[in-house]
């Protein structure tokens, strides 16, 4: 049977003939146009727009279903479908739909068709027409599939199959898809397929470059993930390295901080072992002069009781003397008013008292002094704050203390606490120090205790210049100081810090600048004596005059 395509019924308007050429197989003149060459000349118009649709970067789905619609409208086709001819894992070969006519007959159908056909529809089974096309590569008529054995059945409700013809496109020896149609009036036969050879080379090479499109994506996508994937880990290593950086940093500062700890601690030991010795050399010779002092009181007491019985002796007896009697005792009585010898005998015990007031002074202060500088060993123990703190004002009463302030204390009942009492008085000991040197010229230190829930609470208040935010910021920080050059190693607080944190509990800071400066140490109760109380000060004022 000969290819007689037959012309569209109803044109589309990709391949309308322009009024110049053949409109419905008639020229200008009324003459009837070869049907053939008609046909010819509509598909190489809607194969080349195809092709430049596509160059264009239009859809790939939706070029294939405006070919479909021009092969079936040029075969006079029922329905079909193009594919692309893919592989699975095992080498087996199965169809992907690019276009494909829906000719579903239940609503199941209706509804997988609409989900599916638009990203394209698998059919794996290969004993069917299409499927002889797909395993053998050659083009499969069927003009009686009823009869023909490669059929292998439809489904019940498949639409009557009346013709088909399924036509491989190659590439070289690569099976690239395939084109099948179905019932054709006439049947199909070898002319369709040489008709339809510019049709399949073209669907050929829309769906290689296709391929390429995608492979070209698929090589951004990949190549776009991997440098993000490059920007996350570089962004990750770049955090590692600032995060152990900083671990470095402050591993460098701990260790430079414990270092000047230590050689301040040296320092220290070497001082408070001179100071012991000081103290001690002074203490003996001290001793001394405290005892001699008391027997010297003794005596002045003997002396003072026998010139009152002189005088009185000399009163009594007086107006009986012989004239030369009691001419020398007119010069005594003469001399005892010239010398003031009244005054003499208040001077002298007031003298002595202050004597022995001054040696206890000094005896309290080596006392205090050997205490401070005891060295701490063994396991921590129980430490009375009020006492500490009372015991570290007297030693340094004589000191700034007693030139620039005037300190006032209130000490509450509070529990003890467990720790090493030298530290504790040299963290009272710094605190003090800096709120004396804070205050320029005369000002006050108010010194208190109190138990706040499991917390011994010490502050120490001060009327100095006070601190800006930028000095409190800095102010534990090792070798940080505000005094002039010599004046301060910028240590003192930051071991105060560190001894504060061994023990468990917290140093904070409350100043403001002209306003003085607060400082609180909250250090916690001994467990066994939470809720004891373990002294009771008596609020005192230490004028340091």
């Amino acid at each position: 049977m000969g290819y007689r395509p037959s012309p569209p019924t109803s044109p589309s308007s990709d391949t309308e003939a322009p009024k110049n050429e053949l409109v419905g197989g008639q020229n200008q003149t009324g003459k009837q146009q070869d049907p053939q060459l008609e046909a010819s000349v509509r598909l190489l118009r809607a194969l080349t727009e195809a092709q430049l649709e596509f160059i264009q970067g239009s859809n790939a789905r939706k070029l294939f279903d405006r070919l479909l619609e021009v092969l079936l409208d040029l075969t006079s086709s029922e329905y079909g479908f193009i594919g692309e001819v893919l592989y699975t894992d095992m080498g087996v070969p199965y169809l992907k739909t690019y276009a494909i006519t829906n000719i579903a007959w239940t609503d199941e159908l209706r509804e997988q068709y609409h989900r599916l056909a638009p990203q394209g529809m698998e059919f794996r089974n290969l004993k069917t027409l299409f499927g002889t096309v797909l395993t053998t590569g050659e083009h499969v008529i069927s003009n009686t599939p009823d009869e023909d054995t490669r059929a292998g059945g439809r489904p019940h409700g498949h639409p009557p199959l009346k013709a088909f013809l399924g036509l491989p496109f190659k590439s070289g020896k690569e099976m690239v898809g395939m084109v099948g149609i179905a019932n054709r009036p006439e049947g199909y036969d070898t002319s369709v397929i040489e008709f339809l050879q510019p049709f399949l080379a073209t669907c050929c090479s829309v769906i290689l470059g296709w391929r390429s499109e995608q492979q070209r994506r698929h090589a951004e996508e990949m190549l776009l993930h991997r440098e993000e994937e490059l920007r996350r880990h570089r962004d990750h290593l770049e955090e590692l390295v600032h995060i152990r950086t900083e671990k470095l940093l402050k591993a460098t500062q701990e260790l430079e901080k414990q270092q000047a700890q230590l050689i301040l601690s040296e320092k220290l030991a070497s001082v408070g072992q001179l100071a012991a010795g000081i103290a001690h050399e002074i203490n003996n010779p001290l001793g001394y002069v405290m005892s001699n002092l008391s027997t010297l009181t003794q005596y002045v007491a003997t002396f003072t009781r026998l010139l009152g019985l002189y005088r009185a002796f000399g009163t009594e007896v007086g107006p009986t003397l012989p004239p030369h009697q009691a001419e020398a005792l007119g010069r005594i009585c003469a001399l005892w008013e010239q010398e003031g010898v009244g005054e003499i005998e208040s001077d002298v015990k007031e003298l002595l008292n202050d004597c022995q007031e001054g040696t206890q002074r000094v005896k309290d202060i080596i006392q205090s002094l050997k205490s401070f500088i005891r060295e701490e060993a063994g396991e921590p123990r129980l430490v009375d704050v009020n006492k500490e703190l009372m015991g570290t004002l007297k030693m340094m009463m004589w000191s700034d203390l007693k030139h620039r302030c005037e300190v006032r204390t209130e000490y509450g009942e509070i529990p003890a606490i467990v720790g090493y009492p030298t530290q504790i008085s040299q963290v009272f000991t710094n605190l003090l120090s800096n709120a004396a040197q804070a205050i320029e010229d005369r000002g006050e230190i108010r010194i208190s205790t109190q138990q706040e829930g499991n917390m011994v609470v010490v502050r120490i208040t001060d009327s100095g210049v006070g601190m800006t935010p930028e000095v409190l910021a800095k102010l534990f920080t090792p070798f940080y100081t505000t005094k002039p050059p010599g004046k301060g190693t910028g240590l003192g607080l930051s071991i105060s810090y560190g001894i504060i944190s061994r023990h468990q509990g917290r140093i904070e800071v409350q100043s403001k600048l002209g306003s003085g400066t607060t400082f609180t140490l909250k250090l916690p109760v001994a467990p066994e004596l939470a809720g004891t109380p373990a002294s009771r000060g008596t609020p005192t004022a230490a004028t340091g005059s």
